[in-house]
């Protein structure tokens, strides 16, 4: 264990070491004669003290002297100096070292006061450095202008290119092993494509016979690794006509960016098309045990208004580990069972890992929770202070610009998460509720508007409690690729997750972005022994792009779960639905089965209202496996017809938007199996109905609301409530003896 704790060590105290190690690129030059040179100096406004000099360096498009309109060409200006027989000039990308990552070392004569550097990086900061050689030797030589150091505050320029034109996005990568990948691409040119890519095809970019011209596959090395071997291969027809390529001889827990490039294209930035980062494997250690060790001196604790909690910053460990390229992507971390732990800034998951309660644990001390966030902003404890993971990241520094990161395996298992404190839209408009306290906008994993894209080969979110994520559960959005391989979600319980409008709306507990054809958020999508008790969302599932999906088909699982008025809040057809998926792509897969969906109030005194609606799928072209599904009995309606039983819009059995479509020819079981089940053959499609419903108050122990409509904790329930009671009137009845529902109210297992 010293090992271990060794390194847990270097991870807690990793950021400070940065932030106290030395100043920036500190160049310690020995005083030669007092002979040398003047130091020439480049013309910035710091030394012209002009903010309109039309010979300051800076990018070459915006000079009206200069001949290049390029973006990411670079323009140097500097005062010469007397005696100088040459001028040496250098440049590194801004946070690289000058001896080890220079971009440019070149000479020029003494009659040059201007260069012109070409064919750069898009969006990125290029330092410039500039020296007067002396005929007279090395000795006599001016100091280098551009270094800086802790005497020179102005000793620096740094330019920073201009921003790329969009790309096409053809490529990614799966299947990655220790030694292996594979390059998948699809050149295909989408509709409208000439306007799309306007200044991509000026550059250089090409469509022949409707198929970007790519050539060649590359294979960087990135700044982690430097000293690997940059790989090429050039693309045949059959690899065109095939859509992909695999890799072999890398080197396990190498990083390297995969790019495709145009080779009719004179400069070398401009034939790129969109670039992804990607990691191999290797051989995780041990499991590392993060400690339960509550510091007195928390800083944070005391800065967020919290007294009295006994808990473990988590987030320093997990950011520090995404940032080690010493520890082999997929490492396992345990967290001691019972024991609080606490993220405090929002956590961007860019490298696969597993995080989870101690196996050894859980049997005497149960799980670890995890708060996503702790305290408040406020000293009267009016909003939450709340933070969440971020699947992916936004570009650390402009080089990253179109990169698309491969990630691997990220896995959540045995623990508890929530917000320590957290305030839904009832806690602040319900009758005893506290008008001052603001609604707590927060999910479990979000993503940045601007995050960079990625490729996920698995989520999975096992054995798990989730409460007070009041805006959503998993969401992703902007205009970049977003793949997620797999995505399970397995023997969770959901509750106290919202509203967090009038209508409970937020965000859709899988809300895909929607504005990326080659985005595949639902690739192998699987919510199964779930339950979710009255967390109001705007939908389920929710994916309203209607675009030309070109990743694949979607195939959706969502079976053996137990859902307690979900979604019902809101009255309007366009919110609160199952199923919200517009335009998945046609051939998908979407599988619902032996779910069982419970309407309950607090009493006949509770008015509260109970939308239940099924599914809108506009696509045409769709199997669909629904069977099973079951609801207790639904109480009574006054202002709608429920089709099936339940739904007040869009039933499963539809047949224009719904798994009825032709009359359920594209289910497996047919048009009877789309419809809800009951027990007692209400629908006609129960060959073993036992003749009677079962309210939920016979079901279960104590399946009623804690308060009734209007009242702070109208979506708050009691949730070992939901065991099942053991009457005959149960046990004979099909949700008992088909095993309908999440399988833990049966079988006794903890929830929790």
């Amino acid at each position: 264990m010293n090992k271990i704790h060794i390194y847990l060590m270097a991870l807690l105290t990793g950021v400070s070491m940065l932030l106290s190690g030395c100043n920036d690129e500190q160049v310690v030059e020995e005083e030669y004669s007092s002979e040398r040179l003047f130091m020439p100096m480049f013309r910035v406004e710091e030394n012209t003290n002009q903010s309109s000099d039309r010979y300051s360096c800076g990018i070459a498009s915006e000079k009206p002297d200069v001949s290049s309109n390029y973006v990411n060409d670079v323009v140097l200006y500097w005062y010469g100096v007397e005696g100088a027989s040459e001028y040496r000039l250098k440049s590194i990308i801004q946070g690289t070292d000058w001896e080890l990552n220079a971009v440019l070392d070149t000479i020029v004569g003494p009659d040059v006061l201007e260069f012109l550097h070409e064919d750069l990086q898009y969006s990125t900061w290029y330092r410039y450095a500039i020296q007067a050689l002396s005929p007279k030797g090395e000795a006599y030589n001016s100091k280098w202008y551009g270094y800086g150091d802790g005497s020179h505050q102005k000793d620096y320029v740094n330019i920073e290119t201009g921003l790329r034109y969009d790309v096409p996005s053809v490529i990614w990568t799966e299947d990655v092993t220790k030694e292996s990948l594979t390059v998948y691409f699809d050149f295909t040119a989408e509709d409208d494509y000439e306007t799309t890519y306007k200044d991509f095809i000026e550059a250089g970019g090409e469509v022949v016979n409707g198929q970007w011209v790519c050539h060649e596959i590359q294979l960087v090395p990135t700044a982690d690794n430097p000293n690997l071997p940059t790989l090429s291969y050039q693309l045949t027809d059959a690899d065109l006509a095939k859509g992909y390529v695999e890799f072999d001889g890398l080197v396990s827990n190498g990083a390297y960016i995969v790019q495709g490039l145009n080779e009719n294209v004179v400069r070398y930035f401009d034939r790129q098309y969109n670039k992804t980062m990607v990691r191999m494997l290797g051989d995780p250690g041990e499991p590392i045990l993060i400690e339960a060790i509550v510091d007195p001196n928390d800083t944070i604790l005391s800065q967020r208004f919290v007294s009295g909690l006994q808990a473990t910053r988590l987030d320093t460990v997990l950011v520090n580990y995404m940032g080690d390229n010493e520890i082999t992507e997929g490492q396992v971390f345990y967290l001691e069972g019972g024991k609080n732990y606490y993220i405090s800034t929002n956590v961007d998951l860019t490298k696969g890992f597993t995080l989870e309660t101690n196996p050894e644990d859980l049997a005497s001390k149960g799980r670890a929770t995890v708060y996503l966030g702790v305290g408040t902003t406020t000293a009267a404890g009016t909003e939450g202070s709340n933070q969440n993971f971020n699947l992916a990241r936004n570009a650390q520094d402009a080089a990253e610009n179109g990169v698309t990161l491969t990630i691997q395996d990220i896995r959540f298992n045995e623990i508890n998460f929530q917000p320590h404190t957290y305030y839904n839209f009832m806690d602040q408009n319900g009758t005893d509720g506290n008008s001052q306290l603001a609604i707590s906008a927060n999910y479990f994993i979000n993503m940045s508007s601007q995050g960079l894209s990625f490729s996920l080969s698995e989520l999975s979110i096992t054995n798990c409690t989730f409460s007070g994520c009041v805006r959503g559960f998993i969401r992703f959005q902007g205009p970049n690729r977003q793949i997620i391989q797999r995505l399970t979600v397995e023997n969770c319980v959901f509750h106290d997750n919202g509203p967090y409008d009038t209508n409970g709306r937020g965000y859709a507990w899988f809300a895909g972005p929607g504005n990326n054809r080659f985005s595949n958020f639902f690739q192998n999508l699987t919510f199964r022994n779930n339950t979710i008790i009255d967390s109001p969302r705007h939908s389920f599932v929710g994916e309203n792009g209607v675009l030309a999906w070109a990743s694949g088909i979607w195939n959706i699982v969502i079976e053996n779960n137990t859902f307690v008025n979900l979604n019902a809040r809101p009255s309007s057809s366009s919110h609160g639905l199952f199923l919200e998926i517009t335009g998945a792509p046609g051939g998908s897969n979407v599988a619902v089965r032996k779910n069982l969906f419970v309407m309950v109030r607090k009493g006949d005194s509770d008015g509260r209202n109970l939308y239940m609606k099924g599914m809108n799928m506009q696509s045409k072209n769709i199997n669909y496996d629904f069977q099973d599904n079951y609801a207790t009995t639904v109480p009574d309606w006054t202002s709608s017809t429920l089709a099936d039983g339940l739904f007040t819009h869009y039933a499963f059995s539809n047949i224009s938007n719904g798994a009825g479509y032709q009359n359920g020819a594209f289910n497996v079981g047919g048009y009877k199996e789309t419809q809800i089940k009951f027990g007692d053959n209400v629908n006609g499609n129960e060959t073993d109905a036992v003749g009677y419903q079962l309210t939920p108050e016979e079901l279960f122990r104590d399946p009623s609301p804690l308060a009734a409509d209007g009242y702070k904790d109208m979506h708050r329930y009691n949730v070992d409530g939901f065991y099942y009671n053991t009457t005959s009137r149960v046990t004979a009845h099909p949700i008992y003896t088909k095993n309908i529902g999440d399988p833990r109210w049966k079988n006794g297992d903890p929830w929790k």
